[in-house]
């Protein structure tokens, strides 16, 4: 049906009114004859509106005069009136010549650099190494590849492990990933503290000198192996200390303890939702150099609650080149809210699920689950909402290293 309808436009067609009283033998003859309409409609008794193509008007003479009826123009539609009124106002088609070629040439630019990605690397830093393989705000499509500016930027910014560059109409984006640099590995002196609460099970020691024990609650924070060693002979036969210096070395171990996570998660047994009413609006709006403008339909939201989807058309490009202008239809479904029951068993489900979330982000990927249990909580007043609490106790090495100043 579209290309029926570009076809129509590109041939030209005409709306016209049909008057006489066998109108239905008018249609039947010219379809016989290879004339086609559409968007027929009765206007009363004697009169039909009909879309027919330009070529088939003449025809339609012998067909009026045949079956006794007259037909009347009322509208001409296409490219070919199009063209006709042009040539008759040459000024205003020179006007739109004018108008397109402007818009071709300035859309053959780069108007807008957006720069995604970074943020170690100043956004001046980018742009003055892409200006260095010819790219740069104003700047020509033909002027530049896009595979030198990316490597240029590559080349001269070592810090960037990947850099891609996006053409869309007038507007450039350069998305940036920065390389991740590792800390320096430390060799120096260190401690070992706990990284959270927990209740030792047992205790490795590589090098340094243990804190703690099986059976010890420690907190985070605490101090577990001690990189700080002194000799036996520090302290004389009564006690006293000498005045001797203590050895620093780097401490290094493994301290596993029982740690215990919670985690809490509800779920209503009522929720609030949107129903769509059936009723529906369409707007088209033109965005042009990044300015929008609606040309058909509401301009402000139509309805108080809805839901909206839209659907961008945008010219045809080659290459690096594309018009700066963008067709963009939305439309609008008025929805009203509702309320949604749900059973007891999936709101169970649910309250689960999200308490099981907030401890896949808790628990490391390492530790060893010894025990899981899952509660109903329950609340003195009565509500329409399902409670749960999640307590898992795991197996890990809370120690982290920290060196020392």
């Amino acid at each position: 049906m579209f290309v029926l309808k570009i076809l129509a436009y590109l041939f030209g067609y005409v709306t016209m009114v049909v008057n006489g009283r066998t109108l239905e033998r008018f249609i039947n003859l010219a379809t016989r004859r290879g004339i086609y309409f559409w968007d027929i409609r009765r206007l009363d008794q004697d009169r039909i509106l009909i879309k027919t193509r330009l070529s088939g008007v003449k025809p339609l003479r012998h067909v009026a005069r045949d079956t006794g009826s007259r037909f009347k123009i009322e509208r001409r539609f296409g490219l070919p009136f199009f063209l006709g009124r042009a040539r008759r106002r040459k000024t205003l088609a020179l006007g739109v010549v004018f108008f397109l070629t402007t818009l071709y040439v300035l859309s053959s630019f780069v108007w807008f650099i957006q720069i995604e990605g970074n943020v170690k690397i100043g956004e001046q830093e980018i742009i003055a190494a892409a200006r260095e393989a010819g790219f740069y705000r104003g700047a020509p499509k033909w002027r530049f590849e896009i595979f030198a500016v990316e490597e240029k930027i590559k080349e001269r910014l070592p810090a960037v492990a990947w850099v891609g560059l996006e053409i869309r109409g007038t507007r450039a984006l350069i998305t940036v990933a920065e390389k991740k640099f590792l800390p320096p590995d430390h060799d120096g002196p260190s401690d070992i503290l706990a990284a959270k609460a927990g209740l030792v099970r047992d205790v490795l020691v590589l090098s340094g000198q243990a804190l703690v024990r099986e059976g010890d609650t420690v907190f985070p924070g605490q101090l577990l192996i001690s990189g700080e060693i002194w000799p036996p002979e520090a302290l004389d036969p009564q006690g006293a200390i000498l005045n001797v210096e203590p050895r620093l070395i780097r401490a290094r171990g493994i301290v596993n303890a029982r740690v215990w996570y919670e985690a809490y998660g509800e779920s209503a047994l009522v929720e609030h939702a949107q129903k769509p009413t059936g009723r529906e609006e369409r707007r088209v709006d033109v965005r042009l150099f990044g300015r929008r403008l609606v040309v058909l339909g509401p301009s402000e939201d139509p309805f108080s609650s809805f839901q909206a989807s839209e659907t961008v058309w945008t010219g045809p490009g080659w290459r690096n080149y594309s018009l700066p202008v963008e067709v963009i239809t939305t439309v609008f479904r008025e929805t009203k809210p509702h309320l949604v029951r749900i059973s007891r068993e999936e709101a169970l489900r649910s309250a689960t699920e999200q308490a099981r979330g907030i401890l896949k982000e808790q628990v490391p990927a390492e530790a060893e689950v010894l025990h899981r249990r899952v509660d109903l909580v329950h609340t003195k007043t009565a509500e329409e909402l399902v409670r749960v609490r999640i307590i898992v106790e795991t197996l890990e090495d809370i120690g982290v290293e920290r060196p020392r100043s």
